[in-house]
């Protein structure tokens, strides 16, 4: 096993643990608000309960990519089943997207008819998610940090944000009377987690669709290549990764004498050092 093998299976082993107890907690706090809810016929303690419960899936979801990530490769699966955690951050991603556009509707539909709220219950939800969300926050904090990480630590933040604004709307009303602050503060914090969701959608996206990632320049490569020799041709540069971690490159070149084919050692430690990516992630296409 190479050393760049070993910390990626001693990352995800830590990532494994931290999504265990964030999972469970998460989990945890749901069903006691769905049971309670029940008993206390709360319909809004039984929301919370049940939005709850979909961040505890999407906790569970980035366990299970953090688990499949540590297989070992296969005659079929010859990366390994690594994909599985941009494949994770982008479902969650999407999740980020799509559900705070069905609370913003709900807000504006509440907006043109107001219902009764009873801000004593809403306050004792707003101050326990805060509580319970604050603990999985800083849980996952502690993990190392990579797509699939990101999309579950957003997830958490949603409710965060989603609890805040349950307090300071329960304040608002208890004291006030100001029953617009519900919806008011559900539509800003929907804004805020789309926009996050929107980002995370699309850094997963390209890793799946093989993009070029942040911070690498197939034209530099080429550039940097093509100035070692006039008589060599850079044809194509493809540049891809599995997932963040694990960068690699393709390089087609051409050349009319034998210098590129006795200098790929060479070739490969430039354009490693040039561009982080490691040596034995580079391969040559030679003409």
């Amino acid at each position: 096993m190479s050393s760049n093998d070993a910390q990626f299976e001693s990352s995800r082993k830590k990532n494994k643990k931290l999504f265990i107890w964030a999972a469970s907690l998460t989990l945890f706090f749901a069903l006691v608000e769905i049971i309670y809810g029940f008993i206390s016929g709360s319909l809004m303690m039984m929301g919370d309960g049940i939005h709850m419960g979909s961040d505890a899936f999407s906790l569970i979801l980035a366990l299970i990519a953090t688990i499949m990530a540590t297989k070992a490769a296969t005659k079929n699966k010859t990366f390994g089943y690594k994909r599985f955690e941009p494949i994770a951050a982008f479902i969650n991603g999407l999740t980020l997207v799509i559900i705070p556009i069905f609370i913003i509707a709900e807000a504006i539909s509440r907006m043109i008819n107001p219902i009764d709220i009873i801000p004593n219950q809403m306050l004792v939800v707003g101050i326990i998610g805060l509580i319970v969300n604050g603990i999985v926050g800083y849980i996952l904090t502690k993990a190392n940090s990579n797509l699939n990480v990101k999309s579950a630590m957003l997830h958490v933040l949603a409710d965060l944000f989603t609890s805040v604004s349950v307090v300071i709307a329960a304040l608002g009303i208890k004291y006030f009377g100001l029953i617009w602050l519900d919806p008011i503060g559900s539509i800003l914090t929907s804004i805020i987690i789309i926009a996050g969701g929107v980002k995370i959608t699309k850094a997963s996206f390209n890793i799946l669709m093989e993009g070029t990632p942040n911070g690498y320049s197939v034209d530099e490569i080429k550039n940097t290549l093509q100035e070692m020799n006039e008589d060599v041709t850079v044809e194509d540069v493809k540049v891809w990764c599995i997932n963040e971690e694990e960068v690699y490159t393709l390089i087609r070149v051409k050349s009319s004498s034998k210098l590129v084919e006795n200098m790929q050692n060479v070739i490969k430690e430039l354009v490693s050092k040039h561009t982080k990516i490691p040596s034995n992630n580079i391969y040559l296409d030679v003409k």
